[in-house]
């Protein structure tokens, strides 16, 4: 097995390059003038198609050209594809554009795949919009091309090119996910490499607030009121900022590391098997939300990995806030997957899905498979 595939971060020293170029600079390629006329005519095509005329090495070509050429050279890295994540500006969607079409005509390299991906909200006009959706959307992006090419042992990251912060939040994604980085300054020589650290995240605070969390991905932000009490181990996954002597919460993009890690490193948990002979849901004889025991059954047939399922008693009824999914645990400490149902007078009831695995792996893979399935976006 051999990691082939690089997610690479973008920048645009390619453009500032290429704005700087005039005559007399001893740096100069030979074709100097030929990239410069198609830079300022932005004319994408022609500009990918003279940089093939100057040698990758050159600094004229940019970070990303530049890395890529020597991180080819490891035996490790039999490059066969590239997506490269551009910023949200102008600037940056352009820059993708040659990149992809320079990398799409570099026939020495038999690429299969080059593609490119405009990260939404990756922006330096709105800084709130950038911390908090911005660099989420990196993560969630790179994480979607991670579990397309297989998992992170297909995977290297190129973190060199765009914002500091995204390069940080490249590097961290990385090495939570023991994905090798590297990283090369315009003065050094060489590139570096960051090897992948021994970094475990507790997933408990994922299965105790799935339901939440769910909701947080999704984009929701929520005051201190509507989510007391907060768990407190998962306030570091969350950005806080005061509104109106308030505190709001969202998810951080560490918090988004945090979420996509466990969905990459957990696809599916491997003994989270069909179950053989699965039971009915049993309720006990209470008064129940309009449509609850309709719900449950409906969430037991189309999980085939549900082996029953049965009311619980009526705890703090007013609590319950829709339907959301959750591990919990008993006063025996036994881990349980538990439900919640609210109608649309507000009246709400819990019940507890067992299932084939009820390791914490597998339930908290279950929680939060189920509220993507189930729980209404906020």
């Amino acid at each position: 097995m051999k990691r082939n595939t690089l997610i690479c971060t973008v920048g645009t020293s390619l453009f500032g390059n290429l704005s700087r170029l005039s005559e007399g600079k001893p740096d100069n390629p030979s074709n100097w003038r030929a990239l410069r006329q198609a830079y300022d005519k932005n004319d994408w095509n022609a500009l990918a198609g003279e940089l093939l005329n100057a040698q990758p090495t050159e600094r004229v070509c940019g970070a990303e050209i530049n890395t890529i050429e020597e991180a080819r050279k490891k035996k490790w890295l039999p490059l066969d594809t590239i997506f490269f994540l551009v910023s949200d500006t102008p600037e940056g969607e352009n820059t993708g554009k040659v990149l992809q079409a320079y990398f799409t005509q570099r026939r020495d390299l038999s690429l299969r795949t080059v593609e490119c991906r405009v990260i939404d909200k990756l922006q330096d006009k709105e800084p709130k919009d950038f911390k908090v959706h911005g660099l989420r959307n990196l993560v969630r992006r790179a994480g979607e091309y991670i579990q397309r090419v297989g998992g992170p042992e297909y995977v290297a990251i190129d973190a060199t090119g765009g914002y500091k912060a995204q390069i940080a939040i490249a590097v961290l994604l990385g090495q939570a996910l023991n994905i090798p980085v590297f990283y090369k300054h315009e003065r050094f020589s060489e590139i570096i490499d960051f090897p992948p650290l021994p970094i475990s995240f507790d997933y408990q605070i994922l299965a105790s607030n799935a339901d939440l969390l769910t909701d947080f991905e999704r984009g929701g932000a929520f005051s201190s009121s509507e989510i007391d009490p907060l768990d407190e181990k998962l306030r570091v996954l969350l950005t806080e900022v005061i509104i109106d002597g308030e505190s709001v919460y969202e998810l951080s993009p560490i918090g988004q590391i945090y979420v996509t890690g466990f969905r990459i490193r957990h696809p599916k948990p491997i003994h989270l098997v069909d179950a053989e002979t699965p039971k009915p849901p049993t309720f006990r004889d209470d008064h129940y939300p309009k449509g609850f025991k309709a719900f449950v059954e409906k969430v037991c047939a189309e999980n085939l990995w549900i082996r029953t399922a049965n009311s619980i008693p009526y705890d703090k009824p007013k609590s319950i806030k829709g339907i959301g999914f959750s591990v919990k645990q008993d006063a025996n400490e036994k881990l349980r997957l538990i439900g919640t149902f609210q109608d649309k007078d507000r009246f709400g009831a819990r019940f507890w899905l067992h299932t084939t695995d009820e390791s914490l792996a597998a339930l908290t893979w279950a929680a939060d498979v189920l509220n993507q399935k189930y729980r209404p976006s906020p």
